[in-house]
């Protein structure tokens, strides 16, 4: 995969892309968005988007009318895929992408 990808349309996305459910966070087409990562589940999340080289995660709201559980909310049909361009490691087991 190279560093710069283009994707022309859904196609060209992999079949399984991880989601990253945040409340009152809206990512829009050629957007950027800095993230603190912390807890755990989206550690390994990351590492994951990672590994599979297409560094591709999802963002999408959780359905605050049906909010659902902590570990499976309830989320809004639409979202966006964002692609990790940068990552920083911090001291205490954070990462700042």
């Amino acid at each position: 995969m190279p560093m710069n990808a283009v994707y022309r349309g859904p196609a060209e996305l992999p079949p399984i892309i991880p989601v990253f459910p945040l409340p009152g966070a809206l990512l829009l087409p050629r957007g950027q968005m800095p993230l603190n990562i912390f807890e755990p589940r989206y550690l390994a999340m990351i590492d994951d988007a990672l590994t599979d080289r297409h560094r591709l995660i999802g963002m999408i709201q959780p359905d605050t009318a049906h909010p659902g559980s902590d570990e499976r909310p309830n989320l809004y049909k639409i979202g966006c895929v964002g692609r990790i361009t940068q990552l920083a490691e911090t001291g205490d087991g954070r990462y700042l992408i």
